[in-house]
């Protein structure tokens, strides 16, 4: 039997959540990934609805902006961020249908003996957010977990979804809110709430039937939806899982193929299917190297680290990256040695190890300022230093996301990255770059602000692309120059019926030197 009280149910933590919370969430907190360089906010967006309400909102499809995000398997995955009256509609429709939500998520797992989904929308301590890949307690509930529902196992089954959120087909999410058959048959009814779910979230993508945004935070309340429904078609089984990411325990190799015929099928019900070059099976117990984890952990931290100590830490945790193929092993060290103390050669040893590893590794670039440059109080020309070699390491292979990040160190640590960003942006390639270059430029260069102008307007006359760079024209021109009439709303009105308008750039505190 698994204890109960290993953690929270999944319907006691939707359940916490009120209607209200959950859409301030999703739609103040959860429109921009956490991957993304963290100087956009979508909470002004939050406030202008909140306080104006949704007569400025269209009901047609839009496109969203792309953003290519290193994975820690060294492939990239495309983010998105969802064009704003899109978002709203989709954020408003799950806040407004949230009691319907919940029994759903109550009636396929309320049955559970232990919680099998591990990463879902949840209330955080002191924060707004409900969703984020690394709960803090995560770790230390999932490693008490997996022991229990292990025992007695003589096997375990590494499996996951093949391309899961881009897979998703829209019309699952009604086959998965009111059973295959009942959806199909009301199709077309466009009354039905499940329907009307299906509907808004398509508009996020073109009105794409094929795909949800990877990036947004309701994308993944979307995902769960469908992945409960099949959950509860596998209840004889002990698994837990982690989005898309499955781990079951079995007692034989035939359980184990059996289990994994079974996930195929119940998968296969909602159009997904599973990704067989990354389905195993494993024979317990697992060696120490799979458990890259334990191994790290098994290292006895110094009071104050020197440079013995820090390479022998170091070789181990690269070792075990490339030994895995998992980049994540580096990022755990990282995040364990941010609290640490350091004597004055380790420190400038690590320094050194970290600039170089940000240059092969670009996915360890949204983890190591908050980890690394903060909390080791590393000073401004070192942090230039960085940022320099990691642009131009990103242009030499079109890395938008190392020079993206590269800009928005210059920004926040005030320093100039160059003065040819702006060729670049002329190539109308990447939003967030192109965002980013924009700020970067009027901060340091005079004279340049038209020229950024100019290629907002030539890409505004585009019909096919204006939708993939909404945040860049909508930032980069005045309100008198916007044709979109959502976005020209959010600029603000002035006169007697006058309201606040919304930015999605973190305001910049001088004192502080930083977007806050």
């Amino acid at each position: 039997m698994i204890s109960k009280n290993m953690s929270k149910s999944y319907f006691d933590c939707m359940r916490e959540i009120t209607k209200e919370e959950l859409l301030e969430s999703l739609l103040g907190y959860g429109m921009f990934a956490e991957k993304i360089p963290p100087i956009f906010t979508s909470e002004p967006l939050y406030d202008y609805c909140n306080a104006n309400g949704y007569s400025w909102l269209d009901n047609e499809a839009h496109s969203a902006i792309s953003y290519e995000n290193m994975r820690n398997i060294s492939i990239p995955r495309i983010l998105s961020i969802p064009y704003p009256a899109t978002y709203v509609n989709q954020c408003k429709f799950i806040s407004d249908n949230w009691d319907d939500i919940q029994q759903h998520f109550l009636k396929k797992t309320g049955c559970e003996t232990f919680k099998k989904s591990q990463i879902h929308i949840r209330k955080m301590q002191d924060k707004k957010e409900l969703f984020e890949m690394n709960y803090k307690d995560f770790d230390s509930k999932y490693g008490l977990l997996e022991p229990e529902i292990s025992i007695g196992a003589k096997y375990v089954v590494k499996a996951d979804i093949s391309n899961c959120f881009p897979s998703i087909y829209t019309h699952a999410i009604s086959w998965a809110l009111a059973g295959i058959e009942e959806a199909k048959k009301n199709q077309k009814d466009s009354s039905k709430w499940y329907n009307k779910l299906d509907s808004c979230t398509r508009a996020l993508k073109d009105n794409e039937t094929h795909g949800v945004l990877i990036g947004p935070h309701s994308s993944n309340l979307i995902s769960e939806i469908i992945l409960v429904a099949v959950d509860n078609e596998l209840q004889q089984y002990k698994y837990t899982r982690c989005i898309d990411d499955y781990t079951c325990f079995v007692p034989s190799q035939q359980e184990a193929e059996k289990f994994l015929i079974d996930l195929a099928n119940a998968l296969k019900k909602y159009d997904l299917s599973l990704n067989h070059k990354k389905t195993e099976i494993l024979k317990l117990p697992l060696s120490s190297v799979e458990s890259w984890v334990t191994v790290l952990k098994s290292f006895e931290i110094p009071d104050e680290i020197g440079v013995t100590f820090l390479r022998k830490y170091l070789d181990t945790a690269i070792y075990l990256a490339n030994k895995t193929s998992n980049i994540a092993v580096i990022n755990f060290v990282i995040k364990t040695l941010s609290t640490k103390n350091f004597k004055p050669l380790a420190l400038e040893y690590y320094i050194n190890t970290i600039h170089n590893l940000l240059l092969l590794f670009p996915y360890l670039l949204p983890i190591v300022e908050d980890n690394v440059f903060i909390p080791l109080n590393i000073n401004a020309k070192k942090i230039e230093k960085i940022a320099n070699d990691i642009y131009k390491d990103g242009y030499q292979y079109n890395r938008f996301e190392a020079m993206s990040y590269a800009i928005y160190f210059a920004i926040k640590y005030n320093f100039k990255l160059g003065n040819d960003l702006f060729e670049k942006v002329k190539l109308k390639e990447d939003c967030i770059f192109m965002m980013l270059a924009y700020l970067h430029d009027v901060k340091f260069l005079t004279g340049i602000k038209q020229q950024y102008k100019d290629i907002a307007k030539e890409i505004q006359n585009d019909y096919l692309s204006k939708d993939k760079f909404w945040l860049f024209i909508y930032e980069v021109l005045p309100k008198e120059d916007i044709k979109d009439t959502c976005l020209k709303a959010l600029k603000g009105k002035s006169g007697k019926n006058s309201c606040k308008k919304v930015s999605f750039i973190k305001k910049y505190s001088n004192k502080s030197n930083s977007y806050t």
